[in-house]
């Protein structure tokens, strides 16, 4: 694949893992394996619930006892996913339904639902920005601190990749959350976030330090230009680059473009992502300044191998603003062997993402589950 031609398409969706532009494949849907409610040692509730005009629905496992219980509300990262957290390019993977079932299991009862325009829930996903799922999240934390099974005093989020950032919009303006998790979190302006990834990526798929360097450059560039809203002059960059990378490519290769021009203008047309509202929000967005005002307790979780949100460039900096922010009760939690899914990985790289089992190390829900209930479990 072209890592830098591809980044427009990547960076709409930047911490969605893999989609069939960066793959260069199409992957289909596995069919979820049915639970029977029945089986469960909890209740299951099926709920709908409004965050302004929208109307999302979800589902709400619910621990055995009489409660009131602590609560936990799930968000997960960026592109459209379902109440199970699924995402079409990675089969099998549903992270929000493993992490309902590991707490709710441990005492917490947790909610979880469709996005805006996905499932059975209203809206339109294509045109929300980041601002709206926090929305989404700050209204599903309300509407578990209203509910008489649950202890308003002890509910909380817990977000992955994208929706870890949520963690920190949300924790620092909801009254109502008493405690964060965030997996995989940014806590980089998101116009450096991008850049590091693609060195990230472009160093994982073989090229030289020179042509990493290059490839960050160039990034950079097109960050600029979006920033700028100079479109035109984006466009023709993007058109720039791609030739570059086509005509230094082997013969062979070459030839198994069919029309070297249409996928030249194809990628050059990945300009307009960022004139998408989430792509606008993305690109103006800094996380540090709402992680400085997180006073609640915070556990973060970070995978050293992970290749999206950079452990050594953003760890510093969560800590950095937790710490400016006074708390005093910010929980780092390493995992050496996780990618950014939280897999059990060898490199980290995002091709390796379809080749590893769809399942948590099982330290992380351990972890999670640890430090939940320590400080407002049952």
């Amino acid at each position: 694949m072209l890592v830098q031609a591809t980044q427009p398409a990547y960076a709409q969706g930047v911490n969605a893992a893999v989609n069939e532009i960066l793959l260069g494949f199409e992957v289909a849907s596995a069919v979820p394996e049915a639970v029977d409610p029945a089986e469960l040692p909890y209740a299951i509730e099926d709920v709908a619930f409004a965050s302004g005009e929208v109307t999302l629905a979800g589902v709400l496992s619910i621990p055995d006892g009489p409660g009131p219980h602590p609560a936990v509300a799930l968000v997960s990262g960026s592109g459209a996913q379902d109440r199970d957290g699924a995402n079409p390019a990675l089969p099998g993977y549903e992270p929000l339904r493993w992490l309902a079932d590991h707490l709710t299991r441990a005492g917490f009862a947790v909610l979880r639902w469709d996005e805006r325009g996905v499932g059975a829930s209203t809206g339109d996903h294509a045109s929300a920005t980041s601002a709206d799922p926090a929305d989404d999240l700050a209204a599903a934390v309300r509407t578990l601190a209203a509910r008489p099974d649950v202890d308003r005093e002890r509910v909380g989020i817990l977000g992955h990749s994208e929706g870890g950032t949520l963690v920190a919009v949300v924790g620092a303006r909801a009254p109502e959350v008493a405690f964060g998790v965030a997996m995989a979190p940014s806590a980089l302006p998101y116009t450096e976030l991008v850049v590091a990834q693609v060195a990230r990526i472009s160093a994982d798929s073989g090229m030289t330090p020179e042509q990493v360097a290059e490839a960050a450059s160039q990034q950079t560039r097109v960050v600029e230009l979006a920033l700028a809203e100079d479109w035109p002059a984006l466009e023709a960059y993007l058109t720039e680059v791609t030739a570059a990378q086509v005509a230094a490519l082997p013969a062979a290769t070459q030839a198994q473009i069919p029309d070297v021009d249409a996928y030249v203008a194809q990628q050059a047309a990945g300009a307009a992502a960022f004139q998408q509202p989430w792509m606008r929000f993305f690109l103006t967005y800094d996380p540090a300044d709402d992680w400085s005002r997180v006073t609640v307790p915070v556990l973060g979780v970070f995978a050293a191998l992970d290749a999206q949100v950079d452990l050594d460039a953003n760890l510093p900096a969560f800590e950095a603003a937790l710490a400016a922010a006074g708390n005093d009760d910010a929980t780092v939690v390493v995992l050496p062997e996780a990618n950014h899914l939280f897999q059990r990985a060898e490199t980290g790289a995002l091709d390796e993402y379809l080749r590893l089992e769809m399942a948590f190390l099982p330290e992380l829900p351990e972890a999670i589950a640890e430090w939940l209930t320590e400080r407002f479990g049952p």
